[in-house]
């Protein structure tokens, strides 16, 4: 039971984070699609939230990396895609898809040490799922942005860590106004689609002016 005396405060709502995840998955099996299902999810996106603000200010446990992705792999992972079955069954393997990559997304995240990170975290993946899913998006819609998601949170594209403590209050408005206004999640939709959308607006231009510049030297040459 030593366990227990290497537990942080960010361990702790790692595992609460979990917990909401099953949670959500179990409302879902029981109950089908309902409002219960995503506000067990936003209260999991919350405490995921929690959990790397407190894991900054206070000690760090020697799982707590480890038992984060761990939870991830529940609330961001297996959630989404038991959603998207359950939305339709024939995004069965789409879903599939969409948790594969989110697993293999988590695991590399946890041998590399990186400030930022490296493809789209599976958090933002499993926003814009739900979101698409409640606001009830066409499957013909719904299909292109998984496997766009799917391929992205693998992709070797660095995405920023958001650590302005202003924008994280204004991502944590926004998910708890989304538990009483389903309009909200086109706010949530807004929002991912902007993170998402910028770096890779910035690797386009990076990769243009060093095509643009390998040009230029062979010309020279």
């Amino acid at each position: 039971m030593r366990v227990f005396k290497e537990v942080s405060l960010a361990d702790s709502l790692s595992v609460l984070n979990a917990l909401f995840g099953f949670t959500a998955v179990t409302y879902l099996l029981l109950y089908g699609v309902r409002i219960e299902v995503f506000v067990m999810f936003y209260l999991s996106t919350l405490a995921d939230g929690l959990d790397g603000f407190v894991a900054k200010k206070t000690e760090k446990s020697p799982f707590g990396k480890d038992l984060d992705s761990l939870a991830d792999s529940v609330s961001f992972g297996m959630f989404p895609a038991a959603l998207l079955v359950s939305y339709n069954s024939n995004l069965f393997p789409y879903a599939a898809l969409f948790l594969a990559f989110s697993l293999l997304r988590l695991a590399r995240f946890n041998v590399l040490n990186l400030g930022d990170f490296l493809g789209v975290p599976t958090v933002v993946s499993a926003l814009v799922v739900t979101s698409l899913v409640r606001v009830n998006a066409d499957v013909t819609l719904i299909v292109p942005i998984t496997i766009l998601l799917s391929v992205l949170m693998i992709s070797d594209v660095r995405y920023p860590r958001v650590k302005d403590a202003v924008s994280l209050a204004v991502v944590g408005v926004v998910i708890i106004s989304a538990i009483f206004i389903v309009e909200m999640c086109y706010a949530i939709l807004l929002l991912t689609a902007t993170y998402i959308t910028l770096p890779l607006l910035n690797e386009g231009v990076r990769f243009w002016r060093e095509r643009r510049l390998k040009k230029l030297l062979s010309k020279q040459e």
